[in-house]
């Protein structure tokens, strides 16, 4: 089913920075079922911050906080440098009250502990799309 979202918004452009692939893809099969998306899918967090100086344009960004080279949460700091108002949805399995703290601190937009239920991702990410629940 796909959100309510697309009828009133263009196609999106989403950044997932996952280390995991199995991960990165079972995001992107919840997010192409529910929206009208392109996915992008950086495996550390070097590959993320070169896809946003590349100059690509992302209408959500979903970081994982633990990655190979960089770590989620500087990833987060340098975009914020750059990219003040797109949304970022942190990822971790790390449900400590530091770092989701943190993250908030560095600038997320929301923050979700790993596990997620689909339905939870779904409507946090149209949420944060601008679509409301």
């Amino acid at each position: 089913m796909i959100n309510r979202l697309n009828k009133i918004c263009p196609r999106k452009h989403i950044l997932i920075v996952e280390d995991n692939r199995m991960h990165a893809e079972l995001l992107s099969i919840i997010i192409r079922s529910s929206f009208d998306a392109d996915i992008t899918v950086a495996e550390n967090g070097r590959d993320a911050l070169d896809k946003i100086t590349e100059g690509s344009v992302f209408d959500l960004i979903i970081i994982d906080i633990m990655l190979p080279k960089i770590n989620g949460l500087d990833v987060l700091k340098t975009i914020r440098k750059v990219y003040d108002k797109v949304p970022i949805l942190m990822l971790s399995a790390l449900n400590d009250k530091e770092i989701i703290k943190k993250s908030y601190d560095e600038g997320a937009t929301d923050y979700a502990a790993k596990p997620i239920r689909n339905e939870a991702l779904r409507d946090k990410i149209s949420v944060l799309l601008g679509g409301g629940v």
